[in-house]
């Protein structure tokens, strides 16, 4: 049976595992680092987006199945829940409620943009190998950034997320993603964020002549496996 691993739930007793590493706050996102095993010259760079009511300890355990060239970074969302615990909008925004709740996808979409500008030139990142993976709300963040500005990006992975209906009228022309590649994963038991919207994203992007390629896990809830942590391995060494 593959190995589960819990992304979506508040992890209050996350952060002391990770105590050695120092939570940073220079940039417009606070977030933790851990530096390639395999050290280069430019290295590449992933950025791990948590799901709602999570931190981003959660993720950051991923970082030893990852390639070891990359520079793996974990940032935390910037709205308080609880302590520990963080979201990147409010929740009834997944109802489709409008409004404010909008302002919060644009408001931490363009804070993950200049997140990313920012890590790239601290970190001395290659610009042609940045991507961002994100779960459940990190995933729904990961779109909002990839498909309005994916010349910030190499690839998106969106784990277990959407395509919001107010996104779609802004994502950027097909020409604007010759260089951006895109891995869509989803459990079909999915209880919280159901599997239909991963076939939604697929047809959307579609539609607009965007490639993108869908990993499905039969029988995988809100949640990650070790089989779809494999396969993105296996995505993020093609690029």
């Amino acid at each position: 049976m593959n190995k589960l691993f819990s992304v979506f739930a508040i992890c209050f007793f996350s952060l002391p595992v990770f105590a050695q590493f120092t939570l940073q706050k220079d940039l417009p996102l606070s977030y933790l680092v851990s530096q390639p095993k395999t050290k280069t010259a430019k290295p590449g760079l992933i950025i791990l987006l948590h799901g709602y009511g999570s931190n981003e300890a959660d993720l950051f355990e991923l970082r030893n199945m990852l390639p070891d060239n990359f520079l793996i970074t974990s940032v935390r969302a910037p709205m308080t829940l609880a302590p520990n615990a963080y979201q990147w909008f409010r929740s009834e925004t997944i109802k489709g409620v409008k409004g404010g709740i909008l302002k919060d996808l644009k408001t931490n979409s363009d804070l993950i943009k200049a997140f990313v500008k920012g890590a790239v030139k601290k970190f001395k990142a290659d610009p042609s190998r940045v991507f961002l993976i994100g779960f459940s709300q990190g995933a729904m963040m990961s779109f909002e950034v990839g498909l309005t500005s994916p010349e910030l990006l190499s690839g998106i992975a969106p784990l277990s997320g959407r395509i919001f209906e107010s996104l779609r009228p802004n994502i950027k022309p097909s020409s604007a993603f010759k260089n951006l590649k895109i891995f869509i994963g989803h459990g079909t038991a999915d209880e919280k964020v159901l599997y239909h919207y991963a076939t939604e994203a697929v047809s959307i992007l579609k539609e607009k002549q965007i490639p993108a390629i869908l990993h499905t896990y039969q029988g995988m809830q809100h949640s990650i496996n070790e089989q779809e942590i494999n396969d993105l391995v296996k995505w993020l060494k093609e690029k």
